[in-house]
């Protein structure tokens, strides 16, 4: 199709929202709160599950969420809309430091986008598709369509929530074989594995202990190891100790051993009046992007290089009753935690060898499985993903990986970054792909206020578009009578 058919008229949407999970959810519901009833939007998504995503998409009654209910409200200005929520359609005796079921909160974000669907049924349109292809045609976006189908609009969101996991690799080799699983989150991703034995877990994160319960449950009598470099696991939550303040000030150290040493003062000075080091952890949570925004890239670096895995055992961490069974667990010797790398990995007749390199010992140890689960969390590097939607813009030039590969370079307020180091003026981004510039992108209360945020600053462009146009029209019709 010629370019000069694409005009303003011919947009079917104001913004195409590619990505229906619940920062896409988030968004699509300001923006057509905020904006004048005309205002049109796409939301595009292949799960036939609405405003869930991976993160809340679990069925596993174990699975419970990291926050508490009084936390988890989608409306800052509604602490208390989620745990209302949660009294009415789950238990009246909810409290507000219960950890609930994470797929009662994936109810709870699909009832809130059932009702946008239904409210505005005029102006959004769910399109249960992938998006796997997208242009800029002049001043507008051309979005191809799995299906052959195409959408004309103005301005485009990527709200793609955490990419998949990233490939379990040895030697620049993915394994592979029906004794390893690579996406513990793939559609019957543990079907077939035996209810006995031995499995490995690569990987001591939450998507270790995830994988914990969901064995389990599904009546798995072996033993469980996990396998990581520093051999580290999610901290519990705990009780909230009243009184605590921060003693935080606009100043901070630029250097990650500065910043080590200040929060280690901070726990003993808190400590010594009785609180947890879990108090100062959750009051950095506010400073955290201006402290990051703060370091150079190579003190980012050397923050991820050697504090990466300690903050996030203790900043994400795990409800208190997981917390219970797992340590149960490890101390009936049911689950195993082992510190080290692996370098070899070889099949055998009924599961497969495993030998690591022990962290402290450099001793080679080998385990014997039935499976191999990765756990090692999502992919960062937007270049290595099978997408055919970020493999099109990388090679068009429209996106790039942030600096330290962490997700893709945007400003802080989610305008995407093309190739030439120029933010564009169309393709905008929500949620975790904004790692590497916030760092904390990936929570509720940060999501909740990027979608208020990313709305606002939609419409004043939609505004500041239609004014220019107003005020071009104008001055023809003046230059019209003059001559």
């Amino acid at each position: 199709m010629a370019l000069k058919r694409y005009t303003a008229e011919r947009a079917g949407f104001d913004v195409a929202i590619i990505g229906g999970g619940f920062s896409g959810a988030c968004l699509a519901r300001e923006l057509l709160d905020k904006a004048a009833s005309s205002f049109r939007i796409a939301l595009i998504e292949p799960s036939p599950c609405r405003g869930r995503g991976v993160a809340y998409g679990t069925q596993d009654p174990k699975h419970l969420l990291n926050v508490s209910a009084e936390n988890m409200s989608a409306f800052a200005d509604d602490p208390n809309h989620f745990l209302s929520w949660a009294k009415l359609n789950y238990d009246s005796g909810v409290q507000p430091d219960d950890f609930l079921p994470r797929r009662l909160f994936g109810d709870y974000s699909e009832s809130l986008l059932t009702a946008v669907l239904r409210k505005y049924s005029r102006q959004i349109r769910w399109e249960r598709d992938e998006a796997i292809d997208l242009r800029n045609r002049g001043n507008l976006a051309e979005i191809t369509l799995r299906n052959g189908r195409r959408l004309i609009t103005k301005q485009v969101v990527l709200a793609l929530g955490n990419f998949p996991p990233a490939e379990l690799r040895l030697n620049g080799k993915a394994l592979s074989g029906p004794y390893v699983t690579q996406n513990p989150w793939g559609i019957n991703a543990l079907e077939g594995v035996p209810l006995e034995g031995e499995i490995l877990l690569v990987g001591s994160g939450l998507t270790s202990v995830d994988m914990v319960l969901s064995l389990r449950s599904r009546g798995f009598q072996g033993t469980i190891h996990m396998l990581s470099r520093h051999g580290l696991l999610p901290q519990q939550q705990h009780t909230k100790t009243p009184g605590f303040r921060s003693t935080w000030t606009a100043e901070f150290p630029r250097t990650t051993r500065g910043l080590l040493r200040l929060v280690r003062k901070t726990i003993r000075t808190a400590e010594h009046h009785g609180h947890d080091w879990r108090c100062v952890i959750d009051s950095l949570r506010s400073q955290t992007p201006g402290i990051w925004q703060s370091l150079s890239l190579k003190e980012r670096s050397r923050f991820l290089r050697h504090l990466r895995t300690y903050w996030d055992a203790h900043r994400h961490r795990i409800a208190p009753k997981i917390g219970r069974v797992l340590d149960y667990q490890i101390r009936t010797g049911q689950v195993q935690t082992h510190a080290g790398r692996i370098i070899g990995f070889e099949e055998t007749s009924d599961g497969a060898e495993v030998t690591y390199r022990e962290r402290s010992s450099q001793k080679l140890t080998h385990l014997a499985v039935e499976q191999v689960v990765n756990c090692t969390g999502p992919e960062m590097d937007c270049r290595k993903l099978e997408s055919p939607l970020l493999a099109s813009l990388l090679l068009l030039g429209l996106i790039r990986p942030d600096p330290l590969h962490l997700g893709l370079d945007c400003t802080e307020q989610g305008t995407l970054i093309d190739a030439e180091g120029v933010a564009s003026d169309f393709l905008f981004t929500i949620g975790p792909s904004r790692k590497g510039v916030v760092w904390e992108t990936v929570a509720v209360p940060e999501l909740r206020t990027q979608a208020s945020d990313l709305a606002s600053s939609l419409l004043a462009r939609r505004d500041h578009s239609l004014q220019q146009t107003f005020e071009t029209a104008r001055g023809m019709q003046y230059a019209a009578v003059v001559s």
